[in-house]
């Protein structure tokens, strides 16, 4: 018995080179070690997010979880349709229209079980977005997964989904695509001007107005979103020649460190 209770304390109790534990599941994992994410309380205070985080911080504390609840990069109106939103940045989906009794079951079954909750997952197949990106074209709220996420690339990764799908019938859309995406390519590779937004804005306002069909109004519509709500972040690509969020390579390349 004695023999039994050493080798239990040997084996909860790894030496120095044994490998870390691994996080709960779909956990992103930075500097300050495992995270998920939630959408934060819009000014109108009608999403109940606020009420979500409670419940999920308390759930995670009760079971001894080490994982920390970061924020999640989200611009809205206070009309969401998907809110409140839970992030897994490391499996790479969205739990959506959580309350908190939902958000205490996602802690014990996903990150605790690694059970997938496929009735809360977000899948839309009719949306233009993987599962890092979450935007809706009625009420214009867009959702980047975590902070580790960058505007610009986001924006990109929009107008690269839509380019080349243009029947070119008008120019607002023929031309409107590929003009703005090299903007958005100069941008992330340190090239943008100050007056490279009004000129983003201008091309789309005219694909809104003045294009024969709906197809350029819903393909502007994320970059336009994400433009309102974390315009400073593209000003400091531009200005200071950063990315906060370290995905652009060229810019990061130029300055290491400098975009942490």
């Amino acid at each position: 018995m004695g023999l039994f209770k050493r080798r239990q304390k040997q084996e909860s109790a790894p030496g120095p080179g044994a490998p870390a534990p691994r996080p709960p599941y779909g956990c992103g994992i930075d500097a300050a070690g495992a995270f998920i994410t939630v959408c934060t309380e819009n000014g109108a205070g009608r999403c109940g997010a606020d009420a979500v985080r409670r419940a999920i911080e308390e759930e995670i504390r009760v079971r001894g979880l080490r994982v920390r609840l970061a924020p999640m990069k989200v611009g809205c109106r206070g009309a969401c349709p998907f809110g409140p939103l839970l992030g897994f940045p490391g499996a790479g989906f969205f739990y959506h229209r959580l309350t908190p009794e939902r958000g205490r079951e996602a802690v014990f079954e996903t990150l605790a079980k690694g059970h997938i909750l496929f009735d809360l997952i977000h899948l839309d197949p009719l949306q233009s977005t993987s599962g890092r990106y979450l935007y809706d074209h009625g009420s214009g709220c867009i959702a980047l997964l975590d902070e580790n996420r960058c505007v610009v690339q986001a924006a990109k990764y929009f107008l690269d989904f839509d380019r080349g799908v243009s029947c070119g019938k008008c120019t607002p859309c023929r031309a409107g695509f590929p003009y703005l995406g090299e903007i958005i390519e100069a941008i992330a590779a340190g090239e943008g001007r100050p007056e490279d937004l009004q000129t983003m804005q201008a091309v789309m306002d005219a694909m809104r107005a003045a294009a024969y069909c709906e197809y350029a109004a819903r393909g502007a519509g994320p970059v336009a979103a994400i433009l309102e709500h974390f315009r400073p972040e593209f000003e400091r690509h531009i200005q200071q020649k950063q990315c906060p969020a370290g995905e652009c390579r060229r810019l990061r390349d130029a300055a290491p460190g400098d975009g942490r």
